[in-house]
Formats: structure tokens, C-alpha cells, sequence
């Protein structure tokens, strides 16, 4: 996947409401991403990268903060599609997944990788290439550093031993 880096840092904070919202309606997050060029297949394609992770934020005083997102954080599997419709013990949905993947345009999309990384993967990195250029002026001023990173390796690239997986008590 092609990866660009080299924005310009601010020291000016961003105004509330860029990120979308936990509980919004499906409807007005496939807006917002249309609004920013990206169609329901970009958008369901997106949230496949909560496969590797764990929120702490979402429903901390549940005591559910650390839960990951699908049944193996850390790794870069097309779970999560098939757990968020029906998730397993130990699981956290988003509001804003579910609804998503109930959604009659983007749901289509996200049950369309369900068991199909090699669709995943490609359309990922399609919509992952053209978000990270959002509010930069195509590719001025970043650098492709695409082939500083490592194309294969024997380490396993599973990160479930890290500390941000920890179990919390």
C-alpha cells in the first residue's frame, strides 16, 4: 500500500465534530464520507480497520474499555465484518458499525467482505491512499516512503502481546 507522510504539523487545535460520531445514523455518516469523495464501498472498506483494535473510550464506565472490536485485535483479518452482525462473547459493537452494516447501500458493501480479504485488502488500500491526502494539496510537500517499509517478513505481525492489549482490571 502506497504511504505518504510529511504533513505539517499545527500547533492550532481542530474544531469539534471532524470525527464522526459514535452514535450518529448510518445515513449521516455515509453523507459525510460522501461529502468527502468517498463512496459506501470506500467507506465500508474503512471500517475494516477496526479489526485490529481494542476502544477505550466508547463505553469505559461499563467497564467495557480495552474490548477489542472483532475476536483478533491485532491482526489485520477481515473479521470484524462477520462479528459485528453477530459478535462474539468478549466483542464490542459501535453503535455506528452496526448501523452501518445495517445500512441498505453501505451494508451491502461491508457484507461483501465478509470472508474475502483479497476484495478488503485492494479496496482498502484504494480508499486509504486517497483519504491520506485529505487537506493536503495533492502530493506536495509528502514523501512516499511507501518502499522504506518492509514488503515481507518472518516476523509475525500479529501485535496481541503489546500492553495496549492487555487485559484491564
Amino acid at each position: 500500500m502506497q504511504t505518504y507522510v510529511g504533513r505539517t504539523d499545527s500547533n492550532t487545535v481542530a474544531p469539534p465534530g471532524l470525527l464522526p460520531d459514535v452514535n450518529a445514523s448510518a445515513d449521516s455518516l455515509f453523507q459525510l464520507f460522501l461529502d468527502k469523495g468517498l463512496d459506501a464501498s470506500d467507506l465500508a472498506a474503512l471500517l475494516g480497520a477496526h479489526s485490529t483494535s481494542n476502544q477505550f473510550h466508547f463505553d469505559e464506565s461499563a467497564g467495557r474499555a480495552g474490548l477489542p472490536q472483532d475476536s483478533t485485535p491485532g491482526v489485520w483479518d477481515v473479521k470484524y465484518y462477520a462479528e459485528t452482525t453477530a459478535p462474539p462473547q468478549g466483542v464490542l459493537v459501535l453503535p455506528s458499525d452496526a448501523k452501518l452494516a445495517a445500512h441498505a447501500t453501505v451494508g451491502k458493501q461491508f457484507k461483501g467482505f465478509v470472508g474475502n480479504a483479497g476484495k478488503w485488502n485492494g479496496k482498502f488500500a484504494d480508499a486509504m491512499a486517497r483519504m491520506e491526502r485529505f487537506g493536503s494539496n495533492g502530493l506536495t510537500g509528502l514523501v512516499d516512503c511507501t518502499n522504506a517499509l518492509p514488503t515481507a517478513t518472518n516476523i509475525k505481525r500479529e501485535m496481541k502481546g503489546l500492553p495496549m492489549f492487555a487485559p484491564r482490571h
